[in-house]
């Protein structure tokens, strides 16, 4: 689940570590610690989905690793979320059953 919303929130554009981690926590509302995503971030970097690269902004006061989905990240992310449907809708179902 923390990998799909991960390629989700990077799919609106690139963003560096702790910035994804909030987005993480506030906006997809997981639980995750920053020793959960770094490992993530470089098993999906690693896989060909996403692509890092160091920025220095004006404003910021060191440079910091952007991450930004690849093409390859685009099509898992669409697998991924295809998946989670259909899953979810069968487990609603189930839920469900007999409450008619």
């Amino acid at each position: 689940m923390a990998e799909l919303a991960l390629l989700r929130l990077l799919k609106d554009g690139p963003e560096y570590g702790l910035r994804i981690l909030d987005g993480l926590r506030e906006a997809a509302g997981l639980k995750i610690a920053e020793g959960t995503l770094y490992p993530l971030l470089y098993r999906l970097e690693k896989g060909g989905f996403i692509a890092a690269e160091w920025r220095i902004l004006d404003n910021a006061s060191h440079p910091r690793k952007y991450y930004s989905l690849t093409e390859p990240g685009r099509a898992e992310l669409e697998t991924q979320l295809n998946d989670w449907l259909a899953i979810s809708e069968k487990l609603q179902a189930f839920l469900n059953r007999g409450d008619q």
